[in-house]
């Protein structure tokens, strides 16, 4: 059997493919090596910044977090007070309704409490008599 070979063998391909890269693009433009003197490796730069990213979440999260946290707190401390009022204007309506604190307030229109227990009417009727 015959084996398939190109007549051309680099006519498919172009050589090794380049990445395009942001990085090795600014090292072109600005020549990164003398900016720097040659002490900070390229290659890494890419990851650093990528962990540079991560940080800024997490921070900015953190922050977040805190001020979830301090919305809270302020919420209870609401809540607390609300239910201190409530608590205490309960109070004031349950004694308000008591019998003795009924008459103290009516006695300035002029009403007094009845002093002799009420007594039982009992009407007959034609058909009984």
């Amino acid at each position: 059997m015959a084996k398939n070979v190109s007549r051309n063998p680099n006519r498919g391909s172009s050589g090794p493919r380049k990445r395009f890269s942001v990085f090795s693009w600014l090292d072109r433009q600005f020549d990164m090596n003398r900016l720097l003197g040659g002490r900070l490796p390229l290659q890494h730069l890419d990851y650093a910044l990528w962990v540079a990213f991560l940080l800024l979440i997490y921070i900015g999260l953190a922050h977040h977090a805190e001020q979830l946290i301090r919305d809270t707190d302020k919420a209870k401390r609401k809540i607390e007070e609300l239910h201190a009022d409530y608590t205490t204007r309960k109070a004031r309506f349950m004694k308000a309704g008591k019998q003795s604190e009924v008459i103290k307030k009516v006695a300035v229109l002029g009403l007094v409490e009845a002093k002799t227990p009420p007594m039982k009417l009992i009407v007959k009727t034609r058909s009984e008599e």
